[in-house]
Order: structure tokens, then sequence, then C-alpha cells
């Protein structure tokens, strides 16, 4: 019995490391853009009138905090190492402020659709999982009927 129990947990150890990507799937939908959460995080929706937050807490302690709306707080963006880079149709800029805060702006190029405003706050050691959830976001339109997502990594030149 003993044996099982190590074949067993050695083969469910080997299949959650055998892919790469640990966020797979887009299944939060901004409007702008959508990522992933999985089995693991915490994750936190509030809507107003005007914006909505998604507070996401990832398995590790890392912390990630969106805002998606149309009001966007003032961004540095003579400090970024990102400013306004066109990615997919949309504006992409990122600040990295200390080793272990970021934040990201997504703006989008056509009007009435909102801005997502990404701050990053990693407490883990291993910059894995969040560069693995920031590599989940995509860029996606949103019609009265759909929502549509494109396959290409949106941040894929953020820098954690």
């Amino acid at each position: 019995m003993k044996n099982f129990i190590a074949l067993v947990f050695t083969l469910i150890t080997t299949s959650a490391y055998a892919n790469s990507n640990l966020y797979p799937y887009c299944n939060v939908f901004l409007g702008t853009a959508c990522f992933g959460v999985k089995a693991g995080d915490e994750y936190k929706f509030t809507s107003k009138l005007d914006f909505r937050t998604y507070e996401i807490k990832l398995s590790n302690g890392d912390e990630v905090n969106i805002y998606s709306g149309y009001h966007p707080a003032a961004f540095e963006f003579d400090r970024a190492y990102l400013s306004k880079e066109n990615i997919d149709g949309y504006l992409i800029s990122a600040l990295k402020i200390d080793d272990k805060n970021h934040r990201v702006l997504i703006e989008p190029t056509e009007k009435r659709t909102p801005f997502v405003d990404i701050n990053i706050s990693i407490f883990a050691d291993d910059k894995q999982l969040i560069s693995e959830f920031i590599k989940s976001f995509k860029g996606c339109t949103r019609t009265k009927l759909a929502t549509s997502c494109t396959d290409n990594i949106l941040l894929q030149r953020i820098v954690l």
C-alpha cells in the first residue's frame, strides 16, 4: 500500500507540472481583456455603477488588483519601461514601482471600451506563478451578444 500511495503522489505531481502553462484558460472576462484563475487562487469581484474591480490572491500569496473602467488613476508614463506600446489594438504601459510592486495599464484604442489598470504585489520569492498569471491575459472585444478573445499574449513584454 505504501508503494501505491507514493506512485499516486508521483503521478499527481508529475502531471501537475507537465504543462508549463499554469493558467491555460481565460475564465474571467473584462470586456477589454480576459485572464485565468485556477484552483487555489482567491478571487473577489466587485461591480459598481461605472467600474469593476477584481482582487486576486494567487496560491503563493502574490496579489493582483484590477480596475476595469473609464477613469483609471493617473499613470506615470515618464517612469514606465513600456509606454503606450500597441499590442493587438491596445496600448500597453508598464511601470516597475519597486522589486515587489508593478503596475500595468491597458488602454483601448476604440471609444466606449474600458481601461484595465493592473496593480501587482509580489510576496513570493519565486516569480513563476505570477509570471504565468500575467501571461494568461489576452485581448478581447465585446459586442452585445458575444465576447471574442485573441490567442496572443497581451502582456508578453511585462518584466517582473
